[in-house]
């Protein structure tokens, strides 16, 4: 009769595993206990101060970048270093726990996603969550994905600024 009920949430999907709402300082505690991370950008940032921002969260924590898209362009005109690779591409790679990710040092452990188009990168989420268990997954996006480990909540432009700026003091 001690039942712990748990109220509905429309942003989580059911099941046992649901993605942890996190804040900067959370997302920061995941990336120290992390070896391998890997940043993957999308091109719903290019050219803007969020792609800046994303970039100098990856120069911070020394995370290599992989851009999907066009953003390979973006990230090469503003002179940060990334391998270009498709959506389904990375996450196919990433399943693969024998691949020894994007430098050849060694399987990714955190692979930490920022402006990929929700539908595409909630669908490999979805792929890395089912067969990917060696891997965690975080979003740094305005939008909160359920599929992800761990996730920024939903927000407006400029609290989401000030998570990112957070995540790379």
């Amino acid at each position: 009769m001690n039942e712990r009920v748990i109220p509905w949430q429309p942003t989580t999907i059911a099941g046992p595993k649901q993605a942890l709402l996190v804040t900067p300082e959370t997302a920061q505690m995941m990336l120290q206990k992390a070896k391998r991370p890997l940043m993957v950008i999308g091109p719903l940032i290019n050219d803007s101060s969020v792609q800046v921002l994303a970039t100098q969260i990856a120069k911070k924590w020394n995370i290599p970048i992989v851009s999907t898209g066009n953003a390979f362009k973006s990230l090469n005109e503003a002179g940060v270093s990334s391998k270009p690779y498709g959506v389904v591409e990375i996450v196919n790679l990433l399943k693969d726990p024998e691949w020894k990710g994007v430098n050849d040092e060694g399987h990714h452990d955190l692979v930490i996603f920022i402006g990929v188009i929700y539908y595409i990168g909630s669908q490999g989420l979805s792929t890395l969550k089912h067969f990917a268990p060696h891997l965690k997954t975080l979003t740094i996006c305005k939008f909160f994905h359920s599929n992800a480990d761990a996730s920024f909540p939903n927000m407006k432009d400029e609290e989401w600024v000030k998570y990112l700026e957070k995540l790379a003091e």
